[in-house]
């Protein structure tokens, strides 16, 4: 019960900092020596300390970091709002605990648990809101740490991170950019019997880049989100993936097809508003709330997530894994479905059809890069099963191969009611 309530409420700081509207600056990670980052691997690895003594283990580069990076960030603390550490991370080997980050050596936070410890495959995007005392106006040091838990190495990765430092109203840089009054709102309005248009409204479109827009809803968590509803998409090499959509020139305008999702309540839009002439500086706006996705008549929409997930649900070496997702409906009754999944991908191997359902190959798998994928796909109906649909991944390669994310494969169904 303590650990559900822990969970809750980091999920509500993490809704609480997504939605804080008004001026950000982005203060990105730079590896290299230069940025007072040496790497003595191409990507930034934590380890559990049992790492550095493993008699194999303790030879190879990834055990040689020691999980401190630094992220300058130029701010004066007294004139911001607050500071937020956003993160671009996968979970780690399964099993891997207590994975954390102490600020400049001030306040420790806990990484929010999402299924890594209980020996699951995840990644995650977390937004962990600082104390404003624990940035400083340069250099800001962020030590990373894990426990061994029950896997075999302790270890998980931070592909990006980011400080973002939200200023204070009449900050003084934006009074000089002629920023201090920009006001920037989402406005909502029906489209069609399953469609919404988005737009971004403000008195000053000259000012904008770009606009990309962010959905709260519940449907798939492609980003490991363990909340029914959350803000929806992720990073991935700081750009956008998953988002609603987003508008590069006035009107700022998107339109978002609902005939995909459930019928549901509390639905919201927010918008970040990228500002012409400067890299890292955006917006935040105010969400749009109160949302709703109407029931359809005789069509009904149902997420069907999969049961008896692997832990770990990864293939390599051979060895064949495969979850079950059960439907309620006949194929005959269904007018749509979507296959949702997010591997880590690290290679097939020399097998031709790494992922199948019920038998049939999907085109999910990627080239084996060690990044994370999110593939939505359409499945003619013809394919499924009412009652048990199994979805099987194979990779003979000896070391990593596919991974399985949480929250596992799951399908969308659109199906008439009768």
């Amino acid at each position: 019960m303590l650990a559900a309530c822990l969970l809750w409420l980091l999920g509500a700081a993490w809704l609480a900092a997504e939605t804080t509207a008004g001026f950000e600056r982005w203060w990105w990670f730079e590896p290299g020596l230069e940025h007072g980052n040496p790497m003595p691997n191409p990507r930034f690895r934590v380890n559990a300390p049992e790492a550095v003594l493993h008699p194999v283990f303790g030879s190879r580069s990834e055990t040689f970091s020691s999980g401190m990076m630094q992220i300058r960030m130029p701010e004066d603390p007294r004139l911001l709002a607050g500071a937020d550490l956003y993160l671009e991370l996968w979970g780690g080997h399964p099993g891997t605990a207590n994975k954390r980050v102490t600020i400049n050596g001030r306040s420790t936070y806990a990484i929010a648990e999402v299924g890594t410890a209980a020996k699951h495959c995840t990644h995650q995007y977390p937004v962990i809101a600082l104390k404003p005392s624990d940035v400083v106006n340069g250099y800001n040091a962020l030590q990373f740490a894990c426990d061994q838990g029950t896997t075999f190495w302790g270890h998980f990765i931070v592909d990006n991170a980011c400080l973002r430092a939200r200023l204070k109203p009449d900050h003084p840089d934006l009074e000089a950019a002629g920023l201090s009054g920009f006001e920037a709102s989402v406005q909502v309005r029906s489209a069609g019997e399953e469609q919404l248009e988005i737009e971004l409204r403000t008195p000053a479109p000259e000012r904008i880049a770009a606009v990309d827009f962010q959905g709260y809803y519940r449907g798939y968590n492609e980003n490991g989100a363990i909340e029914p509803f959350s803000w929806h998409g992720f990073t991935k090499h700081r750009r956008p993936e998953a988002y609603l959509g987003g508008a590069a020139k006035a009107p700022f305008r998107i339109v978002w097809d609902l005939s995909m999702l459930p019928a549901q309540e509390g639905v919201a839009v927010a918008a970040v508003v990228h500002i012409r002439g400067f890299e890292n500086l955006a917006y935040r706006t105010v969400p749009a709330s109160g949302l709703r996705i109407a029931p359809r008549g005789e069509a009904v929409v149902e997420l069907y997530p999969a049961r008896d997930l692997p832990a770990p649900f990864w293939s390599r070496a051979g060895k064949r894994q495969q979850a079950r997702i059960d439907l309620a409906v006949a194929p005959d009754r269904i007018e749509r479905a979507e296959l949702h999944i997010v591997l880590w991908d690290g290679g097939r191997g020399r097998a031709e059809h790494p992922v199948t359902l019920n038998g049939h190959p999907v085109p999910a798998a990627g080239d084996g890069r060690h990044d994370v994928l999110y593939r939505r796909m359409e499945i003619a109906p013809s394919l499924l099963k009412r009652g048990a649909n199994h979805l099987e991944v194979f990779s003979d390669t000896e070391h990593h191969g596919l991974e399985v994310l949480l929250p596992g494969p799951a399908l969308m169904v659109r199906s008439r009611s009768r």
